[in-house]
C-alpha cells in the first residue's frame, strides 16, 4: 500500500483469531438486539392481555345485576361487546351505562335482547340452575349419570317456554382455546339431545359453544374455574 509520499507500507491482514473474535462480537450484538426486540413485544402483548383481562373482569362484575336475566361480556383490546337478556329497554340501557363506567373502556356494543314476558321462563331456568348444575365426565362431552334428573327437570321448564332457548356451553381457560371451544360445543349439543329425548321440540333449541371466552369468575383459582365450566340456558325471545 502507498502512503501519500509514495512509500510502500505493508498491509496488515487480520488473522483467523481476530476475524472470529470480530464476527463473534457481531453475533453477540445482533443476538442481543433481537432478544431486546422480542422482549419488548412480549412485554407489550402481556400488557395488552392483562388490560383485556382486567376490563373483562370489571365489566362482567358491573353488568351482573338483578335487572338482567343473564349477561355475557367479550373484550377485544379496550372494546367491549355485551350480550344477554333483559326484561325491558331500561334494563338494557342500564347495563350499557355500567359497562361504559369501567375505566379503560373505549367502546361498547350492546347486543342484549329484550325478552319481556319470556323472562318468566328465563327466571325459572335461572332459579333452578342456581341450585343444580349439569356435570360431565372429565374432559368429555358425556353427561354424568347424577345429572340425568337435572336435565329432566330442565326439560320440564323448557317445554313451557314458547320461545327459542339456547343451550350455551362454557369452559375454563386451561388447555388449548380451540379444543375448549369444540368441547363446549359438543357438550351443549349433547345436552340439547337429552332435552329432545325428554319431549322438548328440537326447533326451539339452539346449541352453542363459547369455550373460555365468557368467564363468570377468575380462572386463577380452582373455585373460579369450576364456576366457568358450566351449561347455561338462555331464552332468546321471539318465536322459534
Amino acid at each position: 500500500m502507498l502512503r501519500g509520499n509514495g512509500e510502500n507500507v505493508p498491509v496488515r491482514e487480520l488473522d483467523d483469531f481476530e476475524m472470529d473474535f470480530r464476527f463473534s462480537q457481531f453475533e453477540i450484538l445482533t443476538g442481543a438486539g433481537t432478544a431486546l426486540v422480542c422482549l419488548f413485544f412480549i412485554c407489550v402483548f402481556s400488557e395488552v392481555s392483562a388490560i383485556e383481562d382486567a376490563i373483562a373482569t370489571e365489566v362482567t362484575a358491573s353488568v351482573d345485576n338483578d335487572d338482567l336475566y343473564w349477561s355475557s361480556v367479550e373484550v377485544n383490546g379496550q372494546a367491549v361487546l355485551i350480550g344477554g337478556a333483559a326484561p325491558d329497554v331500561p334494563a338494557k340501557r342500564a347495563a350499557e351505562q355500567r359497562a361504559w363506567s369501567v375505566p379503560g373502556v373505549t367502546s361498547v356494543e350492546n347486543t342484549i335482547q329484550v325478552i319481556g314476558e319470556s323472562g318468566t321462563c328465563q327466571q325459572q331456568l335461572n332459579d333452578y340452575l342456581a341450585k343444580e348444575s349439569i356435570q360431565f365426565k372429565t374432559g368429555k362431552a358425556d353427561v354424568s349419570e347424577q345429572s340425568f334428573q337435572t336435565i329432566s327437570m330442565l326439560a320440564m321448564i323448557v317445554r313451557t317456554c314458547d320461545t327459542l332457548v339456547e343451550v350455551a356451553g362454557h369452559t375454563d381457560d386451561r388447555g388449548d382455546a380451540e379444543v375448549n371451544q369444540l368441547l363446549s360445543q359438543r357438550r351443549a349439543e349433547v345436552v340439547a339431545k337429552h332435552l329432545v329425548r325428554h319431549g322438548v321440540d328440537p326447533k326451539r333449541l339452539r346449541a352453542s359453544g363459547y369455550g373460555e371466552t365468557q368467564p363468570i369468575a377468575a380462572n386463577s383459582t380452582e373455585a373460579g374455574r369450576k364456576l366457568n365450566r358450566r351449561i347455561e340456558f338462555r331464552v332468546l325471545g321471539g318465536t322459534a
